[in-house]
Formats: C-alpha cells, sequence, structure tokens
C-alpha cells in the first residue's frame, strides 16, 4: 500500500492517543540509523543551525527528537484531514497571522508566504485553505510515487499545487495579479548539477535555496512574510507568522537577490532558533559539513 494512503487509513480509524504512540514509536525507530542519509541530512543542518555548538551525543538526541515531531506532525495531518473541523477548534493564530487571512481574502494585496518545513507545514496549509485564504503552493519540481500522492491529497483538500518549472512561475505570477496568495517552502536546497547562481548567506554560511520569490515579489508588489505552524504540548496548534518584509530594488541583478533573501532568511532562522526540534529539513543544505558530523566527539 502506498504510504500516503495508509496514512490516510490510519489518520481515519486511530485515535489521537493510539497515533501519537504509534507515530513516536516509528520516529524513534527511524532515528536508530544514525549513520543514514536521512539522519546525517538532519544532523548537518541542525549542527550548522546551531553555531556549530552541539557535540555527537546532542546532535543525536536533537535529531531523534526532530525525526519523532515530524512523524507526530505527519499523523496529525492524516488525522486532520478527516476531522478539518476539531482542527480548527485546536488552532490559534497569531494577530500577523490573522492579518494574513483578512487580507488574503480581500483579494486586494498579492501575498508571498514563505516558510521553513517545520514538522505542521503541510497542516497549516491545509488550515488555511479550509479557514478561506485562497492560496496557490510551489511545491518540488517533478514529483513522483509519494510525492505526487502527497500534492493529490493537498489538491484534493482544496489547495492549488505547482510543481516548479517555468509553466508554474507565469501561473504563480497570474494568480498572484488575480489576489490570490502563493505559499512556498525556502529551506530546501536547491538540486542541480549546475552551480547555483546565488547563494545567500544562511546561518553563516552560502546556500543553495530559492531566490524566485525576490523577484516575483518586486514585479507584483507583493508582499513577503515568513510563515510557520508548530505543534504545542497540549495538542493544539499555532500558526505564527513575521511582520511583512520590506523588499529594496537594486541596479545589480545579483547584489538584488543576495540582499533580500537574506533578509527572509535572517526572519527563518530566528523561527528555526526557537523550534529546533521540529525542524524537519532531510536535505542538507551543507553537504560539505557532513564529514565533520561524522568525526564529532
Amino acid at each position: 500500500m502506498d504510504i500516503i494512503k495508509l496514512g490516510l487509513w490510519m489518520g481515519k480509524h486511530l485515535s489521537l492517543t493510539s497515533g501519537h504512540r504509534l507515530a513516536r514509536l516509528a520516529g524513534s525507530t527511524i532515528a536508530l540509523a544514525q549513520n543514514s542519509s536521512l539522519m546525517l541530512a538532519i544532523k548537518a543542518n541542525q549542527w550548522v543551525a546551531s553555531e556549530e555548538s552541539l557535540n555527537r551525543k546532542q546532535l543525536v538526541q536533537l535529531s531523534r527528537q526532530v525525526m519523532q515531531n515530524d512523524v507526530l506532525a505527519l499523523f496529525d495531518f492524516f488525522y486532520y484531514y478527516h476531522r478539518i473541523e476539531e482542527c480548527k477548534q485546536r488552532v490559534r493564530l497569531s494577530p500577523n497571522f490573522q492579518q494574513i487571512l483578512t487580507e488574503g481574502k480581500d483579494q486586494h494585496q498579492p501575498q508571498i508566504l514563505v516558510g521553513p518545513h517545520l514538522g505542521a507545514f503541510d497542516l497549516m496549509g491545509l488550515l488555511v485553505v479550509k479557514l478561506g485564504l485562497p492560496v496557490v503552493i510551489l511545491s518540488y519540481p517533478n514529483p513522483k510515487g509519494t510525492y505526487k500522492t502527497q500534492n493529490k491529497i493537498r489538491e484534493d483538500a482544496g489547495m492549488r499545487v505547482l510543481p516548479i518549472n517555468l509553466s508554474a512561475f507565469r501561473e504563480a505570477k497570474q494568480a498572484l495579479k488575480h489576489g490570490e496568495s502563493l505559499v512556498t517552502g525556502i529551506d530546501r536546497p536547491i538540486e542541480s548539477n549546475q552551480e547555483v547562481k546565488y547563494q545567500p548567506i544562511f546561518f553563516g554560511r552560502p546556500a543553495p535555496l530559492p531566490t524566485f520569490y525576490v523577484r516575483m515579489a518586486l514585479d507584483s508588489g507583493a508582499t513577503v512574510r515568513v510563515v510557520y505552524g508548530v505543534a504545542q504540548t497540549d495538542d493544539t496548534f499555532f500558526l505564527e507568522s513575521s511582520a511583512p518584509i520590506a523588499l529594496e530594488k537594486r541596479d545589480d541583478l545579483k547584489e538584488e537577490y543576495i540582499l533580500n533573501a537574506e533578509k527572509v532568511l535572517k526572519e527563518t532562522e530566528k523561527v528555526i532558533i526557537k523550534y529546533p526540534d521540529q525542524w524537519s529539513m532531510f536535505y542538507p543544505i551543507w553537504p560539505e559539513v557532513i564529514p565533520q558530523i561524522k568525526q564529532l566527539k
């Protein structure tokens, strides 16, 4: 059975308590393979984000928490996918996030909402649609297998999903003109055999992260905010947003992209520093540090 279909079945038939118990066990089991590419990526990202301060034992403990929280968030998404009204009762919105919904529903001011992959990223997307915000999601390019199924579920929930390509960029620009809000992840490294054109500084190191939203925002006049959703210890969720980030135009295109992307990434850093155990980035942003991770004491 496809893992997404299995998750949907479990979300429909398991209680929240049983599902969480199973999710913690599954996360702990996955985390046992500390030398897998998945766990090494988590540890490398967390090590850089900690200002390279964590030792081997601390990274093992944190990576286990990350994996447990990610599987918990995955089960929450599947559980509340079938119980959206119950989910609405468990969510709390910050004033900044409430402003996003108000402005987005008016459809007068285009919005670009970018965020790190914290555990509740997908549940946040589901919630904003159900709370009445028309959104377009720019997602992983050329989706296959699980990614394709995941996008189908998002679309069934009311989200418009566009895997990233030139056509998707054109469609996204039109969506902004029509008052829809654009949502995309900001912390997944670009997979390319060629040198990435722009590498803004993220946690003190150049990072091959997407910067396309800079040009989209400057061309459309859209506001840019960093958004995120986090699970609370009482099984509720908190949706938060930064204030709008003022982007600046420059004559030099590279300077323009780097300057503005780093403004946005500075806000993203604050979120990750506050909730490191919910940062579910499973691809190494800085693969060059993995050998150092393996040698930590």
